[in-house]
């Protein structure tokens, strides 16, 4: 930065040297003036010296607010102008603290502007959805009049399509308000599972898909039922859209000896290839088996990671192409998921 200043301050040292260089021509060249050559040559360094001790002097205090400054903006983040110095001097500091704090200003008003806007987005959306679950609703019930009815079989599975979209869809809505709407309780496995694999039923049917619990589903967690039941919806979804019909899917419970509990979801489709595997929890990315299920938007698993973080619930996935793909959930221990609860009220 000392370089930097020496540039910035080089009308100046110019001036300071042509000074210099008048006084020494006058002592030289007036013959009223009698002077020996050291004492212009002590003179010189002497000139030189103050006038070097004075540039130094000035550096330091000049920069030192705009060295503060650049130190405290490497990390640019909401509460960047609360740190900001209050500048000592009116000129340059305290004009450049009155830029910073109208950037600021105005990125605060931007920013509840933005937030504003969302939030009735987010509020027209759920409420359309809400409206949509109202014919969906009746849609239902019809159904369910004339089971026996071949058409009504048939729409089931695509009357639960639509469902499962437009929930995930409210959950969306409901994302931002994640963490006060958290009710952690102990429950049983088997108890979100089957709640789950109930919603699923119908699609399940239309596959002639098969579900296998093994293990021990009477295992205990502690976790949001309604959170929880979101991601394995969500799991459970795309295992049956990419079984096979007639295929098989395996849900094994077991604790392990940390006291947490592992549910493992395995299914018998094609599986991820090896390139894809890192990006699956990514916002949008559907790799090629989902260029294959034009029905894939990518948002299912990223959903479940971004819920399984707030619900202190590990995501494993492997897979083995032409012979399935497995996902893991990793509850962590009660104590644990409380502490996180109790940081949140």
């Amino acid at each position: 930065m000392f370089v930097s200043y020496l540039i910035y301050k080089k009308s100046w040292i110019g001036f300071v040297v042509l000074l210099l260089l008048l006084t020494n021509t006058l002592l030289l060249t007036d013959s009223g003036i009698q002077i020996e050559l050291h004492s212009i040559l002590y003179l010189n360094g002497l000139f030189l010296l103050f006038s070097g001790v004075f540039l130094f002097v000035r550096y330091k205090k000049e920069t030192s607010y705009y060295k503060t400054l650049k130190s405290q903006m490497n990390e640019v983040d909401e509460g960047w102008f609360e740190r900001i110095l209050q500048p000592e001097n009116r000129f340059p500091e305290g004009e450049m603290y009155s830029i910073l704090r109208n950037v600021h200003e105005y990125e605060q008003a931007k920013h509840y502007e933005n937030d504003a806007t969302n939030q009735a987005s987010q509020t027209n959306l759920a409420a359309w959805v809400h409206e949509m679950k109202t014919p969906l609703t009746a849609m239902k019930i019809t159904l369910d009049a004339h089971q026996s009815n071949e058409l009504a079989q048939r729409l089931q599975s695509n009357w639960l399509k639509m469902h499962l979209l437009l929930d995930r869809q409210l959950y969306i809505s409901r994302l931002a308000t994640l963490e006060t709407d958290l009710l952690p309780e102990k429950l049983e496995v088997k108890t979100l599972l089957r709640m789950e694999i109930r919603e699923l039923s119908s699609w399940c049917l239309d596959k002639n898909l098969s579900i296998q619990l093994t293990g021990d589903p009477a295992s205990i967690v502690y976790t949001d039922k309604k959170w929880c039941g979101f991601v394995i919806r969500q799991l459970l979804t795309n295992a049956v859209k990419y079984s096979p019909v007639g295929g098989t899917m395996t849900i094994h419970t077991e604790q392990n000896d940390e006291q947490s509990v592992m549910v493992t979801m395995k299914d018998e489709g094609p599986g991820i290839k090896a390139h894809d595997l890192p990006r699956i929890f990514d916002r949008g990315y559907t790799g090629e088996n989902g260029r294959v299920q034009h029905g894939a938007t990518g948002m299912g698993l990223y959903l479940a990671q971004i819920i399984s973080k707030k619900l202190q619930i590990e995501l494993h996935v492997s897979s083995v192409l032409d012979e399935g793909t497995s996902v893991s959930m990793i509850f962590a221990q009660t104590n644990s998921f409380d502490q996180m609860r109790r940081s949140s009220m």
